[in-house]
């Protein structure tokens, strides 16, 4: 019977292969064993090194090291929206038609009931306002009746202004806390239809 079968793993192979093993583990368990000593004088040494370590790594009324998270693995909270009180100009002064787009997202239930008309033509009267008008809808279809309307140039932006800055600076979610992130919203094709027929309310010939 051949002897291929003892061969497979030489002896002089397995010896090597046991003495990495056994330098890894050593290793391995060298470095536990300096990581808990050094743990422990820095936590109970009175030296001036492990003293200013404490001060610095160390919470008051702890007793366990911490290690300080760097500056760049912190994740950064979302910054509220820096709220303006410029507003949009409608074209056509018309108090009318305003309230009258008013009047349709009201009915739509696309703004709130307590959202009187004083405050949605503020937000359209091109002078500074704090008026707030709390949206209702989907946050896609303020978006695309922002945009059509800025482009249609059925409103304009002050100089210097910015169009979802203005827009999150005046409309609210239904608990009255500033919208957000509008930019990132996708045009709502099943909405599209009844939005530009909303917007041809604007229009000087409506």
């Amino acid at each position: 019977m051949s002897n291929g079968a003892s061969n497979v793993f030489p002896r002089s192979q397995c010896s090597k292969r046991e003495t990495r093993c056994a330098i890894n583990h050593l290793f391995m368990a060298s470095a536990n064993l300096l990581g808990k000593l050094l743990a422990s004088y820095l936590s109970t040494s009175n030296d001036a090194f492990a003293v200013s370590f404490r001060a610095h790594y160390q919470p008051a009324n702890s007793t366990t090291l911490t290690r300080p998270t760097p500056s760049h693995c912190v994740r950064k909270k979302n910054a509220p929206p820096r709220l303006v009180s410029a507003t949009f100009t409608y074209r056509y002064k018309s108090t009318r038609k305003l309230t009258q787009l008013y009047q349709c997202l009201l009915n739509a239930i696309w703004i709130a009931a307590d959202t009187t008309p004083d405050d949605f033509l503020a937000v359209f009267s091109g002078e500074e306002s704090t008026a707030r008008v709390k949206w209702l809808s989907k946050p896609s279809y303020l978006y695309y009746l922002i945009r059509k309307a800025v482009e249609s140039q059925l409103i304009s932006i002050p100089d210097g202004g910015k169009i979802w800055q203005i827009t999150e600076s005046h409309f609210t979610d239904s608990n009255s806390r500033p919208l957000h992130d509008l930019r990132k919203q996708k045009d709502p094709k099943t909405a599209i239809p009844t939005i530009e027929a909303m917007l041809q309310i604007l229009q000087p010939s409506a």
